[in-house]
């Protein structure tokens, strides 16, 4: 039983090294066979220090063996250092290297996603837009994108460029829809994306209605500002479009009660333009609640508190009296 058991063990070891040989054989032939010179010329690639090095390596590569069998080794090697980088500047300029090298088939696409990565992060939006824009066809359910573009689309409106407002709006509202519609990307958690979720919802609501209310769609501006309030969302910024939208609609009532004539139809209207101003108080008290003791935004909480002062005292026989209790209710929220 014994010299059984060896020479079963000796048979097994003599065709575990036949097939090591076979698949060494087999991955022998599966090596590109290329000249001396062309590995010599990878080799180059490889021991280059630093991605610049190694692109300019690659471009020499490319110079002298375009159709090398080893082409498509190179480009992922690039493109690995591409992605690699994290420098916004130089990551931008080493794909659009890439890109001006390696400009066969399916290559671009090695490094399309970190092109318009590079763009956005820094702050190049007509090109983020445009690479994003090529990315978002082949990958429509990509939210994380739509977000980002959504961020890159009101930064710029920002610093004064509105040329994205349309666009940015677009994305927003997409990426809300791919969130409610619980489109999770492929390879995250569920807890990543409850987390994901729970951050995104409100900070997508307060971009998306601020670049409306930027380009002058009120309705939609105040749909997802008040949104981001519901979700509780702590920039000040959202609190005071709002009430800024709440009291252009108050001023533009009044105004349009003054001029209607005496009759049936000022008479109905009185109680809209009353519950407008309503809407008013209740916005600039919100403001005052949210924006005290920020030093930031110490102006406009005092001339908001003298206006809300004003428009409580008309609504109330000139008495400030539960003012401060309704402002103290909205710190409480």
């Amino acid at each position: 039983m014994k010299l059984r058991i060896l020479s079963a063990c000796a048979v097994a070891a003599c065709a575990c090294a036949l097939a090591w040989g076979a698949a060494a054989q087999e991955a022998k032939q599966a090596e590109p066979k290329v000249s001396g010179g062309e590995r010599s010329a990878a080799d180059k690639i490889n021991k280059a220090q630093g991605a610049e090095a190694k692109i300019q390596a690659a471009a020499e590569f490319l110079k002298k063996y375009p159709q090398s069998p080893l082409r498509p080794q190179v480009a992922d090697a690039i493109a690995s250092e591409v992605s690699a980088t994290t420098d916004p500047q130089l990551k931008a300029s080493l794909a659009e290297t890439y890109l001006s090298l390696f400009n066969a088939p399916g290559e671009a696409e090695r490094v399309g996603f970190h092109l318009m990565d590079a763009y956005i992060m820094g702050e190049r939006a007509e090109d983020a837009f445009r690479a994003g824009a090529a990315w978002l066809q082949k990958n429509p359910d990509d939210v994380e994108t739509q977000r980002r573009l959504t961020t890159t689309a009101l930064n710029a409106s920002i610093r004064g460029n509105n040329a994205f407002l349309a666009q940015g709006q677009q994305y927003g509202a997409k990426a809300l829809e791919l969130i409610e519609a619980d489109k999770r990307p492929a390879g995250v958690e569920d807890a990543q994306w409850a987390k994901a979720k729970s951050e995104w919802v409100p900070e997508l609501h307060r971009e998306v209605g601020i670049i409306a209310f930027r380009a002058g769609d009120r309705a939609a501006a105040r749909r997802h500002l008040a949104r981001a309030v519901e979700l509780k969302h702590p920039d000040p910024a959202v609190y005071l479009i709002l009430g800024e939208m709440a009291n252009e609609e108050y001023n533009n009532l009044a105004k349009q009660y003054q001029v209607t004539p005496a009759g049936a139809e000022k008479t109905a209207m009185l109680p809209k333009v009353e519950a407008s101003l309503d809407q008013v108080i209740e916005a600039f008290a919100r403001i005052v609640a949210v924006t005290a003791g920020n030093a930031q935004y110490q102006t406009a909480h005092d001339q908001i508190r003298q206006d809300l002062e004003s428009y409580y005292k008309f609504r109330h026989n000139g008495s400030t009296d539960g003012l401060q209790q309704l402002i103290d209710k909205h710190k409480r929220q």
